[in-house]
């Protein structure tokens, strides 16, 4: 396959996830329907995005109730100027004391310098990127992540030096190709898995094939992982998991999947998309959430997000967001 079918296929399968959204959003309306119709006849390409993201939405099936409406356009819940001089001269200091702490830390750290001088690829926020290798493997990188490369000789290794990472594999028995995250190595036995790396933990999962993954609290021997399998490790801890396996990197198809899953770690997953500091509040975050959410754009996906659990979002500076 040449990088230009990989090329239409992204796009035909991007512009699937926009259809799905869009179907769901106008089922009733007949120029959306005939334009669809029009749009899935014109390549068998878009037939089989089209398959693809079908399957991807009977994920929502075998979801709780709670992601009811998700697909529903909400407008979103910024507290108006004249409500914010209602509120006390307290409150009102610790939003501005607030977002006065997250300029501070925005534009003087600023981005990780050493991670860049380490990294062959970086993207920022709400940013994602396709890089294809000369052995004809690709790798999609998520928002906020970075990798460095080595294909040199009879070694193909890549370090995810932060983030999450998509990884389409031609498999050499003679040559292997390794994801080091941490102290973890993900090893490819002839598959398509999903890499993530944050806070000292790495988070695998398997799209298509088998790898096998090393590591921290995992046995000696390894833990090898097939088609819809998915485990998340720390020095400590080992946590096993089965997916369907279309869920497995969804974020590179444009959607984020939740399923039974803490709001917290929700909003943590979309972070990398949102620009400034999302609020979470301790006694929130443990609340769970499921559903299916547009990643093409990230403030309505974190109001249907606080939707599922009645809560709201409310936008105290370009900054700072809150979750209430």
């Amino acid at each position: 396959m040449t990088e230009t079918d990989d090329l239409v296929r992204q796009q035909a399968s991007k512009k699937a996830t926009q259809w799905l959204i869009l179907l769901q959003e106008e089922p009733d309306d007949p120029k959306v329907r005939s334009e669809f119709n029009a749009w899935l006849a014109a390549t068998p390409t878009n037939r089989e995005a089209w398959a693809h993201t079908e399957t991807t939405m009977g994920l929502v099936r075998h979801l709780s109730p709670s992601n009811a409406g998700n697909w529903q356009h909400r407008k979103r819940n910024v507290v108006p100027m004249r409500l914010r001089q209602r509120l006390s001269s307290r409150a009102t200091w610790a939003g501005s004391a607030l977002a006065l702490v997250a300029c501070f830390v925005l534009f003087f750290v600023g981005p990780d310098l050493m991670l860049h001088m380490r990294a062959d690829a970086i993207t920022g926020t709400a940013e994602t990127r396709v890089m294809y290798l000369s052995d004809g493997s690709s790798i999609t990188l998520a928002p906020g992540s970075a990798i460095s490369i080595n294909t040199q000789g009879n070694h193909r290794s890549v370090t995810l030096l932060a983030g999450e990472a998509l990884f389409s594999i031609v498999h050499d028995s003679a040559r292997p190709f390794v994801v080091k995250a941490g102290g973890f190595t993900t090893t490819d036995i002839g598959t398509v898995f999903d890499v993530r790396w944050a806070q000292g933990k790495v988070d695998v999962g398997v799209r298509a094939g088998r790898v096998r993954v090393n590591g921290g609290a995992i046995p000696a021997q390894g833990r090898e992982l097939g088609t819809g399998q998915a485990l998340s490790a720390s020095a400590t801890e080992i946590y096993n998991d089965n997916l369907p396996a279309e869920q497995i990197g969804a974020w590179a198809d444009g959607l984020l999947v939740a399923n039974d899953e803490p709001l917290g770690k929700v909003v943590t997953k979309l972070k990398p998309y949102l620009h400034g500091v999302v609020i979470v509040p301790s006694r929130l975050a443990s609340q769970r959430v499921s559903g299916v959410y547009s990643l093409s754009n990230p403030a309505q996906a974190l109001e249907a997000i606080a939707q599922a659990r009645q809560r709201t979002v409310h936008c105290y500076s370009p900054w700072v967001t809150i979750l209430r």
